[in-house]
């Protein structure tokens, strides 16, 4: 260690006029930030002093060069690490993904004091703690959350985990993620299977080595539970089951092998009398859903098949009839009972409106 460098920084912080970037980078280099300097504790404090002085007047290259340069160190400055991890989001990134400085205190005030991209960065760290990661779920921000699910180094509370899945039958873009995640075990991912899309039901079944027979059968039990449930108590609505006149299974198929797509479902969402957004979210990605909607709006069993054979695979209609997820999907329609389906479908009404 040289004392001259530490004289150059002094008379530059009590100076009023800043060398070149290109100068005050090199001479913070050479007091001893390079990787292969440590710094004692009198040297830290000294330096941290001097820097604190500097860093709020420097221009933003020399202040991104810096962080980049600390952001990994274990014997930066705490105050200066903590100035920098605060600053905008070009300097701040390095030291809030890497620092092995800043403590859990530090990052959920950053998270709650800045916006997403700051929350973003912490999401990013090597390892996050459960704190850490409530206070990331708390921001709201969907991109921070999907970030987060992501990192495998995150640690997620049981309680956390349980309202993230939850929020993914509202939050489509947690359900992947959230699937994919170590510690999400088999209670979890069951409950999920009433809302996420068929593939993403294939692959509960293969990575919990699930029946599907006993997917599907929790799938149902969550549909009578819904049934039996205040929300469709006293609703007597009833749809009108036919449009200008047609039978409503003739229309729907023509539309879709006509790739009328949009007729399709300006026509599906007549009959069951929801809003597209909501259609969209829920009986589009849903088997079952959409077994339960046709069945309640006096669909057949083929005109269903015909219909999810359209929307959720690329077989043709007898290869997707004779499939073993055909087969079971036929066979959970005929299971439902067209005065429990028109009960449920009432609740989706009164869900959505």
């Amino acid at each position: 260690m040289q004392t001259e460098h530490f004289e150059n920084l002094k008379a530059i912080a009590n100076s009023a006029q800043l060398p070149d970037s290109g100068d005050l980078v090199t001479m913070l280099g050479n007091a001893c930030l390079a990787p292969d300097r440590r710094l004692g504790q009198s040297e830290t404090t000294l330096l941290g002093d001097i820097l604190h002085q500097l860093i709020r007047d420097v221009e933003m290259p020399v202040r991104q060069a810096l962080a980049e340069q600390l952001s990994e160190r274990n014997d930066a400055p705490q105050d200066l690490i903590t100035v920098l991890a605060e600053d905008v989001i070009d300097v701040a990134y390095p030291i809030l993904q890497n620092s092995p400085i800043l403590q859990d205190q530090d990052l959920i005030g950053v998270v709650q004091r800045h916006a997403r991209q700051h929350a973003i960065a912490v999401s990013r760290r090597e390892t996050v703690s459960e704190a850490v990661s409530s206070a990331l779920v708390d921001t709201g921000d969907a991109n921070v959350v999907v970030s987060l699910l992501q990192n495998d180094g995150a640690q997620l509370s049981p309680e956390t985990m349980n309202s993230l899945v939850s929020d993914s039958e509202s939050i489509e873009a947690y359900r992947a993620p959230l699937l994919g995640r170590k510690d999400l075990d088999l209670d979890m991912a069951m409950r999920m299977a009433d809302w996420v899309g068929d593939s993403l039901r294939q692959y509960i079944v293969e990575r919990f080595n699930v029946d599907p027979q006993k997917l599907d059968k929790a799938v149902s039990d969550a549909v009578l539970e819904a049934i039996d449930s205040d929300i469709f108590e006293n609703k007597t609505h009833k749809p009108t089951l036919d449009i200008e006149g047609e039978e409503p299974g003739p229309r729907l198929l023509h539309a879709l092998t006509h790739d009328n797509l949009t007729l399709f479902k300006q026509t599906f969402e007549g009959l069951c009398e929801v809003n597209s957004e909501w259609a969209e979210n829920s009986l589009y990605c849903s088997g079952e859903a959409l077994a339960i909607a046709s069945r309640a709006i006096g669909l057949n069993q083929e005109t269903y098949a015909r219909i999810l054979c359209h929307l959720h695979s690329n077989e043709i209609f007898a290869d997707f009839q004779a499939s073993e997820h055909g087969q079971r999907m036929m066979q959970y329609f005929d299971s439902i009972q067209a005065d429990n389906a028109q009960r449920v479908l009432n609740g989706w009404r009164a869900t959505a409106a």
